[in-house]
């Protein structure tokens, strides 16, 4: 079948129009110049009682996902020239569909589903970064549960429902994991040459970390720090969990802390301009962040610290009048 180079990507608005929805939430992730993954959520609290308008063909896969369970008619689907018609379909199931045969379904429930919209020039990129020339195909049975990619669409949503703190080292370590997990787990012919053992050398740990500390905003992109070390993006990503012991992303943000920390106990400056110093995009990103992973809000940690700074100082005065009495 020949693909309609005409017609819009399926995703986004796009997507919304073929399901009869007003609007869908969507991230685009142009991740180092490669083509772009993007990323809708479609929601309903009526479903689909007629099936979706036919998506037109073009180059790409649709990973769906669904977040809520199928409805008691099921779930249909109409790709690659057959009709499905899948009684059970849980939360977590995932359906993969190469857009060159066009695609419509049907769910007659409430729905809640995130739509990745994957290029197969995105896929083959990947591949080829990766000591491939390419790929054949996706394959998956209608529903597969796959827990992985629900736990990674659960922390991505976070990026779609707050785009004001879009994070490029974020976005662009998910999109390796994001590609790692679709050939492991949909092209098992597919294997991922293991060439890489080594971390990082001392010079290129030096100039990592003094990117990220001059960027804490996060704009800096994985493709960047690669090129600084003069290394491929997966190469760079695999070397420096190796030698870091975890992601570029979850780096930045433990120095963010740190320097947030800095600035708490040893400035009066408010929580919104601490949140900015430190590169979080606002004080509610700063506050939800430092909460979770230290495990008390930034005031209250403020607060605490300042209080054992006034005890320890108390005691050293009591122990000074007492050794000069």
């Amino acid at each position: 079948m020949g693909t309609n180079l005409t017609s819009q990507p399926a995703y986004g608005d796009q997507m919304a129009k073929y399901f009869r929805l007003d609007k869908a939430p969507t991230l685009v992730i142009s991740s180092s110049g490669k083509p772009p993954i993007a990323i809708t959520r479609l929601t309903s609290d009526i479903g689909l009682s007629e099936p979706t308008e036919l998506i037109p063909p073009e180059k790409a896969f649709v990973i769906s996902m669904h977040l809520t369970p199928a409805a008691d008619s099921g779930c249909e689907v109409w790709a690659g020239g057959k009709h499905s018609s899948v009684t059970q379909w849980p939360a977590g199931g995932v359906g993969v569909y190469d857009l060159r045969s066009g695609l419509r379904k049907r769910h007659r429930g409430p729905l809640d589903w995130v739509h990745y919209h994957v290029p197969h020039s995105a896929l083959a990129a990947f591949a080829e970064e990766n000591g491939k020339t390419g790929f054949e195909t996706l394959s998956c049975s209608h529903g597969k549960l796959d827990p992985v990619l629900q736990q990674m669409t659960q922390l991505i949503l976070l990026q779609v429902d707050h785009s004001e703190e879009r994070c490029e080292l974020f976005l662009d370590y998910f999109c390796l994991l994001f590609n790692a997990h679709l050939f492991k787990t949909y092209a098992p012919s597919f294997r991922i040459a293991n060439r890489f053992r080594g971390g990082l050398g001392g010079w290129q740990k030096r100039r990592v970390s003094e990117l990220v500390q001059e960027n804490l905003d996060g704009r800096l992109s994985l493709a960047t720090l690669a090129a600084e070390c003069g290394l491929s993006v997966s190469h760079f990503a695999r070397s420096f969990r190796r030698s870091f012991g975890t992601s570029v992303h979850r780096y930045l943000i433990s120095q963010r802390l740190e320097v947030a920390k800095s600035l708490l106990s040893g400035s009066y400056l408010s929580l919104s301009e601490i949140a900015l110093r430190a590169g979080f995009s606002d004080q509610a990103a700063f506050s939800r962040t430092f909460g979770s992973l230290v495990g008390t809000p930034p005031g209250q940690w403020r607060r605490q610290f300042t209080f054992r700074g006034l005890r320890t100082e108390s005691l050293d005065r009591n122990l000074t009048s007492e050794l000069c009495a």
